[in-house]
């Protein structure tokens, strides 16, 4: 033990120097990366930058482009507005001129009169001396007001220049005014005119400059100021209105940065701004954005980086670490493999594969005295060769222990073994193994181990022995004729067990004529199959030779399906495995074929199936029809998918030969003749269809025939079910493709159809749409489903619409030990599966008599049943779902309810002096806090007697006899198992109220 230890030191040194090596490395590449990452991420953040400042500048370009051209709108509104105003002041004022003239007695009542007819604020009729004659006005004598006007060079000068006029527009007293003067025509003088305006403003209509821009949304939340001198004349920030600019900078630090491209950066308090200023016309203008807009992509697109960065880094670091953990867990596991060695291996050696320098671990009892020793020579090797292998196994050891190609042979194995034997004629195993490497991560050294497997080498000699005498017996046996006979029952179980089956069915019902009848026509069905089976079986030979014949005729394809399944449906429940059969777009349910061979093809398929597939496995077979080139002729399709073990690869290349079976099968002890699927591929040739196979290995086979048959010319009838077109309908099966295919079914009758794959929610389904109004007319459900079965769905929905609307059973299986419970459950009617539109649409047109029938009874029941009208009684349930339910049927039955969740709650209740006004309660079992027999317990230890005697019923799932003893046992007056009925509660209520 001591030198192992010795000798593994050195490598252990290595592997830590190699461990130190790869974490330096690793701390290199950790710095590259973030070195990368950091010189990505400034490189990102000056391009977005760059771009964000360019789209800046571009938006900057375009705003001041708006704004120059909404200036340029105001001066051209403003000069045209005051232009019309004196154009319409100076005809007033002419026209007056002209009037005076006509005028025989100048007065100042005619003065007035014209001012009002024109709106004019004033009248001023002056002398050649510019003194006034005559004046009107409404605001009074006003000639001190326009005295500096009439004394000017240019009005004086139109006495001088009859021709002559003179407008203006001018604020005068603080008021506007359009001001007009012309020469009289009556005499030497001059008449004038002024009419006051109003002051331009949002309120009479009219552009303004300090509406100009106010609420007006700017890209990017920017903001824009107009300033005429001093002031703030427009602006979309209302709190810098009419502001002057030293005001309006206040509101900032005042720090202006020039930036790249003209862009200037503002400081302010509320951040900072991004944007320039230019001089449009006689204003400055000032447009800035605010930061977080200007470089928002910049800034969104460098977080994501940032995280996506540190998300990178921290995966790099579980990386390294997972890494580290794997050399570490690596060497441990070189450790235990070279301590096991030690003990389990006669001989240990360590070999330098460059050096072929051989260190001995632990020395074999072979070895001379002149061999042992730390170090083994190749002389001493060769000798210990020939002195302990038999000359048949030395040249192979030789190769084996060549360590020039030892590293090539250990690249693709973890090991390499060889077994020579000794000249004593005991068996050695000698294995290689990877023990050290140099600092490339080459291998460098390899541990030699050997090992007496002598008795193991026996046992293997002495077990192939008896393999090859067994074969040999096999081989001198007529095999083909042998497996032949002995394998014919795998293809003649399937219909002997139909037969036997429903013939101890039949015994069983011998006083239902009809239901024995039935048994006995699928009793015959898979009697003609069994004849027609044994006749393909032994005459294979005239398949083969073509004398066999394709008999054309009319088939019903339901008949086929429903053939099929009552054949198969033995086996199949006899492993406990699902069968789902189902149709799509079949419109041509008579098609003209041989109903006996395609029996035959799809029996012989569907029984490897239900064969292949283990216990629990699923089945699905489907029929669809598609459209065929050939007129008067479409395509058949058929497809059967299990689940089962599959076929191999190079197995699906044989499976159509004659006595062809997988390995795997006889391996696992499945029978058969190996002739099935000879026959089928046969049968399938001669009625000109194709067949074919997918399967894998341990996931299952899909078989799928594809036949061009002719039609009968007839189709499914799809009219409409004159009660129900356009009523709504529920399909509920767990099989959505089965959901699908039913709900096309009912539309081609013009049926409104839902669908739902849970019983459950068939049932809240069912709830809302009754609550609502819009009932479905018929339900259509699966009898069996994983999480609620047909029967207690069907329970449920009639608890919530009562008797009025048919409910039919779906089920691919025979319903005859069903049909009591499920008729007492509210089931109407029954359909097979594989469902066609025929069968659909028969089972709804004699829907509606049985439904009269049905709605008469309830109405009879319901007249005969006794009224607790005013008793109030008590539910305690933690299931909404379920206290709904309950609450809804007692209070039908007259009953007031009041509900808990628990039965610390009924407790409470009932010890206080509220618990006195019930009669009754209901009680669930299972309930967390408070189970229902403690809390009955509890209830019957009060001291108020009335409350601690009132009657208790059980309201639970547990239906067992000791359930109902232990409800008894715990103080209860009764036992009601979920799902409850309306007809259970009055035989209780019956029992404790009138008992």
């Amino acid at each position: 033990m001591s030198r192992q230890v010795r000798t593994q030191m050195p490598q252990t040194q290595k592997k830590d120097k190699k461990s130190k090596s790869k974490g330096k490395k690793f701390d290199k590449n950790a710095c590259l990366l973030m070195f990368i990452l950091l010189f990505s991420g400034i490189l990102i953040f000056l391009l977005l930058t760059a771009s964000d400042n360019k789209k800046l500048n571009s938006t900057l370009n375009e705003t001041f482009d708006f704004a120059k051209t909404r200036i340029e709108r105001y001066e051209n509104y403003n000069t045209n507005d005051q232009v019309k105003s004196l154009v319409r002041l100076m005809d007033k004022t002419t026209e007056l001129s002209r009037v005076i003239a006509q005028e025989d007695n100048l007065s100042e009542e005619m003065l007035d009169e014209y001012a009002n007819e024109q709106r004019l604020t004033g009248i001023l009729v002056l002398d050649q001396n510019q003194k006034v004659t005559e004046q009107t006005a409404k605001d009074g004598d006003t000639m001190l007001l326009w005295q500096k006007l009439i004394e000017s060079d240019y009005v004086c000068d139109i006495a001088k220049h009859p021709q002559k006029t003179y407008t203006t527009r001018l604020r005068n007293e603080g008021k506007l005014y359009d001001f007009a003067a012309v020469a009289r025509q009556d005499a030497a003088g001059i008449v004038i005119t002024y009419m006051q305006k109003e002051e331009v403003s949002e309120l009479n209509g009219d552009l303004t400059m300090k509406s100009l821009f106010a609420d007006f949304p700017f890209e990017m939340n920017g903001s824009i100021v107009i300033c005429d001198d001093d002031k703030v004349v427009s602006t979309n920030k209302q709190e810098l209105l009419s502001s002057s600019v030293e005001e309006s900078k206040s509101l900032y630090k005042n720090e202006f940065k020039a930036g790249g491209n003209g862009i200037v950066c503002l400081h302010s308090k509320a951040g900072n701004w991004y944007g320039r200023k230019e001089k449009i016309k006689d204003y400055d203008a000032y447009i800035f954005f605010p930061e977080s807009q200007v470089y928002i992509t910049r800034n969104i697109v460098c977080v994501m980086y940032v995280l996506l960065a540190l998300l990178l880094f921290a995966l790099y670091w579980v990386s390294r670490n997972r890494t580290e953990k794997r050399s570490i867990l690596q060497d441990q596991k070189r450790l235990r493999v070279i301590n096991a060695l030690g003990h389990a291996y006669s001989s240990i050696s360590l070999v330098n594969i460059k050096t072929e320098k051989i260190e001995i671990v632990k020395s074999s009892r072979n070895m001379k005295p002149d061999q042992k020793g730390d170090i083994l020579s190749k002389a001493h090797l060769e000798e210990l060769i020939q002195q302990v292998i038999t000359e048949p196994f030395q040249e192979k050891y030789r190769e084996f222990i060549d360590m020039s190609t030892v590293a090539q042979r250990l690249e693709e194995r973890e090991t390499l073994s060889f077994t020579a034997q000794t000249v004593e004629g005991r068996w050695l195993t000698i294995i290689i193994v990877p023990q050290g490497y140099d600092k490339t991560g080459k291998l460098s050294t390899v541990l030699v181990a050997n090992r007496d497997v002598t008795e193991e080498k026996e046992r293997e000699i002495d077990r192939d022995k008896n393999l090859r005498n067994a074969l040999a017996a096999a081989e001198h046996a007529n095999r083909a004729k042998t497996a032949f006979l002995n394998n014919m029952s795998h293809d003649i179980r399937t219909p002997m067990n139909a037969i036997i089956g429903f013939t101890a069915l039949a015994t069983t019902h011998i006083g239902n004529t009809e239901l024995v009848l039935d048994y006995l026509k699928k009793i015959h069905t898979s009697s003609q199959h069994l004849l027609s089976l044994i006749n393909d079986v032994l005459d294979m030979s005239r398949i083969e030779s073509g004398s066999v014949r394709i008999e054309y005729t009319t088939v019903h394809l339901p008949d086929i399906l429903h053939d099929l399944r009552t054949i198969i449906q033995g086996s199949v429940h006899s492993k406990q495995q699902d069968l789902y059969i189902d149709t799509q777009d079949v419109i041509h349910e008579d098609i003209i074929t041989d109903k006996l061979r395609l029996t035959q093809v799809l029996l012989n398929i569907c029984s490897n199936a239900v064969k292949f597939t283990p216990v629990g496995g699923t089945i699905n077979i489907r029929v669809s029809e598609k459209p065929c080139r050939r007129d008067g002729y479409i395509t058949v399709v058929f497809s059967v998918k299990d689940n089962g073990i599959g076929m191999s690869r190079e197995f699906r290349k044989h499976v159509f030969d004659s006595f062809s079976r997988e390995h795997t099968v006889t391996e696992n002890g499945i029978g058969g003749t190996g002739l099935g699927m000879a026959i089928t591929k046969n049968i399938v040739d001669m009625m000109n269809g194709t067949i074919q196979v997918e399967s894998e290995t341990g996931k299952g086979t899909e078989f799928t025939i594809m036949l061009e048959c002719e039609t009968s010319g007839e189709t499914v009838k799809r009219e409409p079910v004159p009660e129900l077109k356009g009523a709504r309908a529920l399909v509920v099966d767990d099989d959505a493709q089965t959901c699908m295919s039913v709900s096309r079914m009912l539309r081609e009758i013009e049926m409104t159809a839902d669908w739902t794959t849970s019983g459950k929610e068939a049932v809240l389904r069912a709830k809302e749409a009754y609550e609502q109004n819009q009932e479905f007319k018929v339900y259509i459900i699966d009898w069996l489903m994983p999480d609620m079965n047909g029967i207690e769905t069907v329970r449920r929905i009639r608890m919530v619409v009562g008797e009025e609307y048919p409910i039919i059973i779906l089920t691919a299986y025979d319903w005859s030990d069903i049909e009591q419970e499920a008729r007492e459950a509210g089931v109407t009617a029954f359909v097979s599966k594989p469902l066609f539109l025929s069968e659909l649409r028969e089972v709804l047109m004699s829907q509606s008599q049985r439904e009269l029938l049905k709605n008469e009874k309830q109405k009879t029941q319901a007249e005969n049943r006794r009224s607790y009208a005013g008793k109030k009684v008590l539910l305690v349930e933690d299931n909404e779902l379920n206290r709904e339910i309950a609450t809804a049927i007692m209070k039908e039955l007259g009953l007031e309810v009041d509900d808990v969740e628990d039965g610390t709650d009924a407790v409470n209740i009932m010890s206080s002096a509220e618990g006195r006004k019930y009669d009754l309660i209901f009680m669930d079992i299972q309930m967390p806090k408070m189970d229902g027999y403690t809390a009955t317990r509890e209830i019957r230890t009060l001291n108020d007697q009335k409350c601690a005697n009132i009657p208790i019923i059980a309201m639970t799932a547990n239906a067992f006899e000791e359930d109902r003893k232990k409800a008894v046992k715990a103080g209860m007056n009764g036992h009601i198992a979920k799902p409850i009925s309306a007809d259970v509660i009055l035989e209780n209520l019956d029992r404790i109220f009138e008992g």
